[in-house]
This record gives structure tokens, C-alpha cells and sequence, in this order.
């Protein structure tokens, strides 16, 4: 087969491929610039890379509101990342009740130095306290229970937990049962605060504990925040930050916590419930100034850590003095006009374990004032 190629207007085919190549160039590279434009408003501050926490960045977002032309936005963002990466890594190493660090005295440090002298940072050691004294109140929160919570996420995580669900396996509710008897019993922890000044601590745990986790093949650490580990965090991120003066911004976590510190803003918190195994968002609260918030949920499906069985909700939100479920709150959102994000998540805990709705009603009405408190009930469904 022959092919043959026109030759007439050959000037202008040429004159306009030019055209159309500059054309497309032209907007290739527009559309391309345009993708990191930035306009005044919220920016998205990301921390530096951490090959010690590769995930430290997914759990919470931080929002900084920024004006200016794009140049100086992106100047500005890049200024904020350097001030917001050693913050972040400092609450989420801190923290950990698993791993150790460079630099950094974690929960970790003091499970792997039982009955040592250890010294932490000064923020570690106020938020030590305050967890202790809220253990001690035994209101639905309680430091030594990381072997309950983690027997829990072991079921929780599970594609089909159905045939190890305490409400079917005798075994594992008997299991359950014994684990929250023995981190209940708080004769079987101590916890030393030695030093204010130096930040000195000392812990141990009984005999009869430890022969009870090795009878029970438990290597969970035994000092662990748990559900009460990203509002310690937010608490700790918020303090330096503000001592950096950065008050225009906010932070969020996906599991439903949020510290809005810019006095200036109006935002929307939004409420959310379940229907049909979704979260649904079924009320906007306009908030304007700083606030704190927490929402609870019987069941988070934007979490690894839930489920339903046979009308049951499974999460995180047991009572740590049973591992049981109280099964009367679908969900729940305390909200205050302080920053006092950790006595919210306490009070969102102690609501959480309330046996009866006239309970949680009663609970609800003492908080009214100081904060706005939003629920709905399991029985609405």
C-alpha cells in the first residue's frame, strides 16, 4: 500500500501545529502553577517526614488560617512546618506506650523501666498527674488497663469477629472479665511522682500482676493512655503552640476531636450519629471563637477499632472497670467554649459507661452551662 501526504498548504499546517503546540504548552504549564496557588484563608500545615513515626502525621490535622499573596502564604506555611514538626513529634512520641525514641522519654520508657527512676518532660509529668487522679476516680478512665484495651482491639480489628465475641465465646468474656478485674484493682500499680523539679517518676507493678500476664500470655504495656491518648496530645500541641503565638488555627482528629484556638473564627462543629452502620451528620453547631469538642460513637466505621453484632455496638467505648458495654449511648458530643479539650473527653468517658438514660440525662443537665452537651440514645433505633 502506498500512502501519500499532501503538501498543499504546507506554510500553515506549520504556522498552526505552532500554534496549537504553544497552546497546549501554555496551558499545560498554567495548570500546573495553578496547583500550588494559594489564597487566603485555612492552609493545611503537614510535619517533615520522621523515619523514627512514618504515620505521626495521619492522626490529627492542623488548619492555620494565612493571608497574604501566594508567595507569601507558601513563605509563611513553610515557616509554620518548621515550628509544627517538633510540636507534633513531641506529643506523638511522648505518648506511646509501645515504641522508645531518640530524644524523647516516652509511656514506653517508663513500662520498660519498671521500678526505676525515670525523668520526663515537664509536660509528660503534668499529664501523668492528671491521668492518675482521674484513675483514681474510677469514672470510666483508667491508665493500668492497657492489657484490656488491647484484648479488645484484638477482637475489634477481626474481618469476622462473631466466634470470638465474648457475647458468644464463654472463653473470651471469662477472659475479658479476669483482665478487667486485675487492671481494676489499683493495688496492683504504683505510680511515684518523686521530684517536681526534676520531673522524677517511679513505677511498678504487683507480683500478682505480672504472674497474671504471664499466666494470661499478656505483652500489652501496662501504662497506656488509651482512649484518652489524642486529647492529651491536642493538649499538648495547643499549649506550645500558643507559646509559639500561633493562635490562628485549629486542630482535628478523624476519631472526633477538635481544639479550635482562634479567637477570631467562626466555625461549624458538626453532630453526627449512626444510621445504617454510617456515621450521619444530624446537626451543625455554629461556634464562634475558641472551643473544644469531642464526639463518641457506639460504633465508629471510620475506624479499625468497631463493629456490630446482632444489635450490638463494639468499640473503644467500654467500661474499663468491667470491659463491658452499657449499650445506652449511640452517640455523643461535648463541646465547651474553653480549650479544655482532656476534662471533655473525661466527661465524654464517664457518660459512656452510664447504665441507664436517666442517667446519662441527669449527667447531661449538670454540664449544661459550661458546656454544650448533644446525645442520642441506642433505644432511638
Amino acid at each position: 500500500m502506498k500512502l501519500e501526504v499532501s503538501t498543499k498548504h504546507l506554510k500553515l499546517r506549520i504556522a498552526l501545529f505552532v500554534v496549537l503546540f504553544f497552546v497546549i504548552v501554555t496551558s499545560f504549564t498554567l495548570g500546573v502553577l495553578s496547583l500550588g496557588n494559594k489564597t487566603s484563608g485555612y492552609q493545611t500545615i503537614k510535619a517533615d517526614t520522621d523515619t523514627e513515626a512514618l504515620t505521626y502525621n495521619n492522626w490529627v490535622t492542623f488548619k492555620y488560617y494565612l493571608e497574604g499573596s501566594s508567595n507569601q502564604i507558601k513563605r509563611d506555611i513553610k515557616q509554620l512546618e518548621s515550628i509544627y514538626t517538633p510540636i507534633l513529634a513531641a506529643a506523638y512520641k511522648q505518648l506511646d506506650p509501645i515504641n522508645t525514641y531518640t530524644g524523647h522519654v516516652s509511656l514506653a520508657t517508663i513500662n520498660q523501666n519498671l521500678g526505676n527512676i525515670v525523668s520526663v518532660s515537664p509536660q509528660l509529668y503534668g499529664i501523668l498527674q492528671d491521668a492518675y487522679a482521674h484513675t483514681l476516680e474510677k469514672n470510666g478512665f483508667n491508665m493500668f488497663a492497657g492489657a484490656l484495651y488491647e484484648e479488645w482491639k484484638s477482637i475489634l480489628i477481626l474481618e469476622d469477629p462473631t466466634e470470638f465475641d465474648p457475647l458468644y465465646n464463654d472463653y473470651q468474656a471469662s477472659r475479658i472479665h479476669d483482665i478487667a478485674a486485675m487492671v481494676s484493682d489499683l493495688s496492683n500499680f504504683r505510680l511515684e511522682f518523686l521530684d517536681d523539679t526534676t520531673c522524677s517518676i517511679r513505677f511498678d507493678v504487683s507480683d500478682a500482676y505480672k504472674a497474671f500476664c504471664a499466666e494470661y500470655e499478656i505483652e500489652a504495656p501496662v501504662l497506656d493512655l488509651n482512649v484518652m491518648t489524642d486529647a492529651y496530645r491536642l493538649q499538648m500541641m495547643r499549649q506550645e503552640l500558643g507559646l509559639s503565638g500561633l493562635w490562628s488555627g485549629y486542630l482535628s482528629t478523624p476519631e472526633g476531636l477538635a481544639v479550635n484556638m482562634n479567637t477570631s473564627s467562626s466555625l461549624e462543629y458538626g453532630l453526627y450519629t449512626l444510621e445504617n452502620g454510617s456515621n450521619v451528620n444530624y446537626a451543625t453547631l455554629p461556634m464562634n471563637g475558641m472551643f473544644s469538642a469531642v464526639t463518641t460513637a457506639a460504633y465508629k466505621n471510620a475506624s479499625p477499632y468497631g463493629y456490630v453484632l446482632d444489635d450490638h455496638y463494639r468499640s473503644l467505648w467500654f467500661n474499663p472497670g468491667t470491659g463491658e458495654f452499657s449499650d445506652v449511648l449511640m452517640s455523643l458530643s461535648v463541646i465547651s467554649e474553653d480549650l479544655d479539650i482532656v476534662q471533655n473527653m473525661y466527661h465524654a468517658l464517664a457518660m459512656n459507661i452510664l447504665q441507664s438514660e436517666k442517667a446519662v440525662q441527669t449527667y447531661a443537665d449538670k454540664l449544661q452551662g459550661d458546656r454544650v452537651v448533644s446525645f442520642v440514645l441506642q433505644s432511638s433505633y
